[in-house]
């Protein structure tokens, strides 16, 4: 079973180009259970598949957060 989590980047540090969006995609497509990212610095919105099983949306937001991006789980 998969999952779709999406983030928004809140915090001050935002998305500003396609090279932001490739770190996040190429960080987070590095974590076990990550099935596929979609980063987008327009709409500072990160859209992650996991399977649940192996990774959680926290551990998730952790590594965002690593990596210099202060997100919230959109509803």
């Amino acid at each position: 079973m998969v999952v779709k989590v999406d983030f928004e980047v809140v915090g001050e540090e935002k998305m500003h180009c396609s090279a932001c969006e490739t770190r996040v995609q190429f960080t987070l497509s590095r974590m076990p259970g990550v099935q596929n990212v979609l980063a987008s610095a327009k709409t500072q919105r990160i859209a992650v598949v996991i399977k649940p099983e192996q990774v959680t949306a926290q551990q998730v937001q952790q590594r965002l957060k690593d990596a210099g991006f202060e997100t919230s789980v959109v509803a």
